[in-house]
């Protein structure tokens, strides 16, 4: 990927020499015409011939989204931040692009930036809108992973009331994750409740139940939750966390013969390096322990 990356920026930076096939644009609408169409290096290639003069906002941030999609980040963002730099927008467009910005850092792993331009993002929106409402779930993503839970979870709250329906599973995931952390587990059921059973996020949801109940020592409705993720969503549950909650979920029921065979079944299956497959022996071996030091007591 990055030598793919590297390649991509030469050729951007000698365009003359590349793509040769490819006519100069005659006009700015061609590179954002392109940048629609998902020929995103060709709208680069031909948004850097064009002279400066020639160049409006909606040519700048074109180019921007082509290189955002090309992976070309740092371009992506001169690109976006010089558009802002100018008085021509209006609060919305502002407010877009600002977002822009803030979702490029977050993907970058720069979460505390990502919440700031997320912030700066709703500032620009005074009123209620689902425009608002994703500046507010990136604000609390970015705060969730800069592990502000609290200030994150009051973020995510304004954003479920202000987004748009297919904006609302996103939210509700984060929600989730946050009250988890937070411990709040029976507001974090409601919330990954919430997300409909088709919706892309919801294998994460029946996993992060599954986990609730296992913190809250409810064995049998972690069982019900990972055979559910099994049953539903069996491409998400491969892993090796899917035979530690198997094995969890039959210790917290008392089942020491079904977590014998959770155990038994995934050493057969894993790698022993694996760290779940590692956790999985330990809990079946504490609880071992602790039964026959039990047993000696009586």
């Amino acid at each position: 990927m990055r030598r793919h990356r590297a390649i991509l920026s030469v050729l951007l930076l000698t365009a003359p020499l590349a793509l040769s096939s490819v006519a100069v644009a005659e006009h700015p609408v061609d590179v954002q015409r392109l940048s629609a169409e998902g020929e995103h290096f060709k709208a680069l290639e031909m948004y850097e011939k064009l002279p400066d003069r020639r160049l409006g906002d909606d040519t700048h941030i074109a180019a921007a989204k082509s290189a955002w999609a090309l992976g070309l980040t740092k371009k992506a963002c001169e690109l976006f931040d010089s558009v802002l730099r100018g008085s021509s927008l209006d609060n919305d467009e502002r407010a877009r692009l600002t977002l822009s910005r803030g979702i490029i850092e977050f993907q970058e792993g720069r979460y505390q930036e990502s919440a700031l331009f997320a912030e700066k993002a709703a500032s620009y929106l005074p009123d209620r809108s689902p425009l608002r409402g994703r500046a507010l779930l990136l604000w609390g993503q970015g705060l969730y992973k800069a592990q502000a839970y609290a200030t994150a979870e009051e973020k995510l709250w304004r954003a479920l009331a202000e987004s748009a329906p297919e904006d609302r599973p996103d939210v509700s995931l984060s929600l989730g994750m946050t009250q988890i952390k937070l411990g709040k587990l029976s507001d974090a059921e409601r919330a990954l409740k919430a997300i409909p059973t088709d919706d892309q996020n919801a294998a994460e949801a029946i996993r992060l139940l599954a986990e609730i109940s296992l913190q809250s020592g409810k064995g049998d409705r972690a069982r019900f939750w990972i055979d559910k993720g099994k049953a539903d969503y069996s491409e998400s549950f491969l892993d090796s966390w899917t035979d530690y909650g198997l094995t969890k979920a039959a210790l917290k029921s008392g089942d020491i013969e079904k977590a014998r065979k959770a155990t038994q079944e995934a050493t057969r299956r894993l790698p022993p390096s694996d760290p779940w497959l590692i956790l999985t022996q330990a809990s079946l071996e504490q609880a071992e322990w602790a039964r026959t030091d039990k047993s000696k007591k009586e």
